[in-house]
């Protein structure tokens, strides 16, 4: 799938998820040196990711972590339960392993 199927472009998306970081950082009252601090991500970098939306995902994951909320992380590419026989029969196959 091409990017021009996107509604948003990747960078757009990266932004406004260091946005809401950011939003969900000053809600829980914290400085960015003290979630650099509780997270071990550097300040400069928390400041890159709420103001640009760059970071590492291994950073991303700490400052998630020190904020409270692997769960959303935890289940980003987690398939849906399957709710029929049928899909449940497929689930057990394994497709692309080797």
């Amino acid at each position: 799938m091409s990017l021009t199927h996107f509604m948003y472009t990747p960078s757009e998306i990266t932004a406004e998820i260091g946005k809401n970081a950011q939003a969900l950082r000053l809600s829980k009252n914290l400085s960015r040196k003290t979630l650099a601090e509780k997270s071990g991500v550097p300040a400069s970098t928390i400041k890159r990711f709420e103001l640009q939306g760059a970071i590492s995902l291994e950073s991303m994951v700490l400052i998630a972590a020190a904020l409270d909320e692997l769960d959303p992380l935890l289940t980003l590419f987690k398939p849906p339960s399957p709710n029929t026989l049928f899909e449940l029969q497929n689930s057990k196959r394994q497709r692309g392993t080797r």
